[in-house]
């Protein structure tokens, strides 16, 4: 009779572990989170008390279940949900587990200062307001503890310095940062960086996503797509060093430079800063110039927190060079490849000898072979030049350059060199 009972219990618990998967299933997880838990990342972590808390009461409810149908075994099943409950127990006292899994966020980021952006006072922390209001996010992550938030923050590769840069400032550990490769429908190859992290429940008041949030980093849900929608409100941070500091945090997340021909034939560019929140915009030029002109486009655009390419409806505002450097005057580390002086705005005559020797086709072919820096090293000036002269003058779309052979690369540096050799005369 005993050895009946024993096969009984083996036939009900068999099926669950016999894999970590099956086990998952069985203490109320998804099928992933025991082998997760297995994995080398995250072996040194104790499963966290809630979710002890979980297993137990996921256990409760299945033996209650079982003895209901076997009556028989009653005994034998409360002596098996003992020894389960006593091992939970023992793993308790021994590893010390954190309250949440998400409390653990100090194992990953143990610098990170929550309270940031509790108080603006500071232009970096004004700067990094605005970054977050152009290519930051707040998400909602649903988990068995509850509902948390999770602060995202990303930028194309070739900016992956301001995401370093970023996680310093908040004290997060750059290890974390995530790199992409994404493919659009045209094939196009987009390549992005991105840092996330957990940043307080829902329900907490106190959280670096509610600060953001009472910042005015508003989100709607939005019935035609059903989905939360960003909805930013232009903070009063009282000070307008601090505004300007924002705004050029927004600027390097959302702004750029449009190439414009003067009556007389003359290029210049003018800063302007876009956003998909038509209010959003119309309340920054409210309060730095009602003059000030607003424009609507389509743009396709990385969104970081899906990784996904999109083509949104965004609005522009003109800045003027006045206020753009208003701007840059308040901050002298902000994103490089933005930054311009007045004499700049203008095509200056290095620009116009380099666009004599270094024709659009020319430059097209070059791109394909060798980086931008590479070929503003060789030339003698800076990036921004080769940066410039490739978007905005000659509105080239930057190629992926492929395999290329010894001779071929050797050809073209030759060609710099005279070329270089020309502009020094």
């Amino acid at each position: 009779m005993k050895n009946q009972l024993n096969n009984i219990i083996r036939l009900l618990f068999k099926p669950y572990f016999t894999s970590f998967r099956r086990m998952s299933e069985f203490f109320g997880f998804p099928n992933h989170y025991l082998p997760a838990q297995r994995m080398e990342e995250y072996a040194k972590k104790a499963i966290a008390v809630s979710n002890l808390r979980t297993m137990r009461n996921f256990l409760n409810e299945r033996l209650s279940l079982w003895k209901k149908q076997h009556p028989d075994i009653f005994n034998e099943l409360i002596k098996v949900k003992n020894e389960i409950l006593n091992f939970i127990e023992i793993y308790k006292e021994k590893f010390s587990p954190k309250l949440t899994p998400y409390s653990q966020i100090e194992d990953h980021h143990p610098d990170l200062d929550l309270s940031y952006f509790s108080e603006i006072y500071t232009i970096q922390k004004a700067y990094w307001l605005g970054f977050l209001f152009a290519d930051g996010w707040i998400g909602i992550e649903k988990k068995q503890s509850g509902n948390y938030y999770r602060i995202g923050f990303g930028q194309k590769s070739e900016d992956r310095e301001r995401v370093i840069e970023f996680c310093k400032a908040l004290g997060l550990n750059t290890s974390y940062i995530e790199d992409f490769k994404i493919l659009d429908e045209e094939g196009k190859n987009y390549k992005f960086s991105r840092i996330r992290f957990l940043a307080g429940n829902v329900e907490c008041e106190e959280s670096m996503a509610k600060h953001l949030i009472c910042w005015g980093m508003h989100y709607y849900l939005s019935e035609k797509i059903e989905k939360r929608v960003k909805a930013p409100i232009l903070p009063d941070l009282r000070d307008e060093s601090l505004m300007l500091a924002f705004l050029l945090g927004l600027f390097d997340g959302d702004g750029s430079l449009r190439l414009y021909t003067s009556p007389n034939g003359n290029k210049y560019i003018s800063p302007h800063i876009c956003s998909a929140n038509k209010n959003f915009i119309e309340e920054i030029k409210k309060y730095y110039c009602d003059k000030k002109i607003v424009f609507q486009n389509y743009q396709r655009k990385i969104d970081y927190e899906t990784g996904k390419i999109k083509i949104l409806i965004l609005y522009g505002l003109t800045c003027g060079t006045k206020l753009y450097q208003n701007m840059l005057s308040v901050m002298q580390n902000s994103m490089e490849r933005k930054r311009f002086t007045s004499e700049m705005f203008y095509n200056t005559r290095l620009r116009k000898s380099l666009m004599k020797v270094l024709p659009k086709e020319k430059l097209r072919e070059l791109l394909k072979i060798m980086p931008r820096y590479r070929i503003a090293k060789l030339l003698g000036i800076s990036n921004s030049v080769i940066d410039r002269l490739a978007k905005n003058v000659y509105d080239l779309e930057l190629p992926i350059r492929g395999e290329v052979s010894e001779q071929e690369i050797k050809y073209w540096r030759k060609f710099l060199n005279e070329i270089r050799d020309n502009l020094k005369e």
